[in-house]
């Protein structure tokens, strides 16, 4: 019985240990949904974002995916040229990350001429995004029961460019979320010039960069 009892503490200490020295081997970190607009993370500034530094930044639906992207992995993103309706043939040339056509936590979803993130999924099959369009909404959350029919424009698909840790995907596939949560209509909208008076530090560069609607 002693040496049970001594075994239990063993492994008990054994645990707080690795939890303290390795967190995220011991804890699965939650997928944290982005519903609000960025407001100065360094992911889609140009302290980091690869549009925003040669003067294509927010509002831009592939600035915008960029930076997602950098906020959910911790790392530079394998894509960092090209416009919305490149991104799917630059990754499939190119083999950066897996694709496909079902729905995936953190995935780009790809149309004709636009790209945004894949924020929730729920069990009836209904994808909400985030995005940001050029010239347009600086940032905004959308749920669709039918991809294809975003703005009228070709579904192409979805890259797997989100890599959660091995405990993530095991325990929480998916972001759960009432069905009522959300309504197919457009959530936490900013126009340019909305954001433009606001006290955030991102303004929307004044150029000619391809049409990202």
């Amino acid at each position: 019985m002693k040496r049970i009892l001594k075994s239990g503490i063993i492994a008990l200490a054994f645990i707080i240990i690795a939890a303290t020295a390795f967190p995220t081997a011991v804890l699965a970190k939650e997928y944290e949904p982005r519903l609000t607009a960025p407001s100065g993370e360094p992911y889609y500034t140009r302290e980091l974002n690869a549009y925003a530094q040669t003067g294509y930044g927010m509002p831009n639906c592939v600035a915008y995916a960029y930076g997602r992207i950098y906020e959910l992995n911790g790392e530079a993103p394998k894509i960092s040229r090209g416009d919305a309706g490149s991104w799917w043939f630059i990754n499939k040339n190119n083999g950066y990350y897996e694709y496909g056509k079902e729905p995936r936590l953190g995935a780009v979803a790809c149309w004709s001429n636009h790209v945004a993130v894949v924020e929730a999924v729920s069990e009836s099959g209904a994808v909400t995004v985030s995005e940001s369009h050029w010239g347009g909404n600086y940032f905004n959350t959308k749920t669709y029961y039918n991809m294809y029919s975003h703005y009228g424009q070709a579904f192409y698909g979805y890259i797997y460019t989100y890599n959660p840790s091995e405990s993530e995907e095991e325990e929480a596939p998916l972001y759960k979320m009432e069905e009522s949560y959300f309504e197919p209509q457009e959530k936490n909208c900013f126009t340019a010039l909305e954001f433009a008076r606001s006290n955030n530090q991102i303004m929307n560069p004044n150029n000619n960069f391809i049409l990202n609607k």
